[in-house]
């Protein structure tokens, strides 16, 4: 009976971390009515599990995206794991901005790894498996730019006929989308940029580069960082090299790598 009652509350820890970003112990004892020595112990079980993950600064926990296996089955890629993790860590330990790892998934961008529970500067906490449109993301736009024609043709094609938004209504701009693309592809990278008067306002601004592989585009590494925090110029000065050095290494690693894609 002990078995099934731990195994009942960690079902219950994991289906309430579902509904938040991130909890801490405290939250998560009164969340799940449970003193927090017992909580803490269910926490670092699933932990170890590998189906939660600490903040090192702010002992808060949130999901893993291994939480999928328990539904679909899903497995982390191996390259995701075995190189652009390791790598994307260790840049969030050099800038301090959150990290995040992007790829795309049904004409949307996903959200693959993030720093974000490790970061003291995040403003906002999102789990791995979030998914973001792709035409008002940076890393949308970044993925939008160096995939092949055809298949950005039938990512247009699929946004064009969803219903209108502020998320896809670039869809049937294509004057916009080519000098997306256009200035993209000539700075290597992609901003977007927030203001109080913008259609999605926020606090928090992203920059974004391509991860390719054997000139295939794999995915977008992302640094989030406060809007008032430096001007553009100031943000491809101090970051920008340190970006596309971890970027390159990346894309070393991969085409030396016997890893699945």
């Amino acid at each position: 009976m002990h078995t099934i009652r731990s195994l009942h509350r960690g079902l219950m820890a994991l289906e309430i971390l579902n509904n938040h970003k991130s909890l801490t112990v405290a939250e998560m004892a009164r969340q799940i009515d449970l003193p927090r020595t017992t909580t803490f112990r269910i926490l670092e079980n699933l932990v170890a599990f590998g189906y939660l993950k600490r903040g090192e600064r702010k002992g808060r926990y949130s999901l893993t995206i291994r939480v999928r296996n328990l539904a679909s089955g899903f497995n982390e890629d191996a390259w995701l794991t075995e190189i652009v993790r390791p790598l994307a860590i260790d840049l969030s330990k050099i800038v301090i901005w959150p990290i995040s790892i992007m790829s795309p998934r049904n004409v949307r961008m996903s959200l693959r790894f993030t720093t974000d529970t490790e970061s003291p500067l995040s403003l906002d906490y999102y789990n791995e498996g979030l998914r973001l449109p792709i035409l008002s993301t940076a890393s949308g736009h970044v993925y939008l730019s160096y995939c092949g024609e055809t298949e950005r043709e039938i990512v247009l094609s699929a946004l064009r006929h969803e219903k209108p938004d502020v998320t896809n209504m670039l869809a049937n701009s294509p004057d916009i989308i080519q000098k997306i693309i256009s200035t993209t592809r000539e700075n290597g990278f992609a901003i977007n940029i927030r203001s109080p008067r913008a259609l999605e306002p926020g606090k928090t601004n992203t920059i974004a580069l391509p991860i390719m592989r054997n000139g295939q585009f794999l995915a977008a590494l992302a640094m989030r960082y406060i809007s008032v925090a430096m001007t553009t110029t100031e943000l491809k000065e101090r970051y920008l090299p340190t970006l596309t050095a971890i970027r390159d290494q990346m894309e070393e690693e991969l085409e030396e790598a016997d890893v699945d894609i």
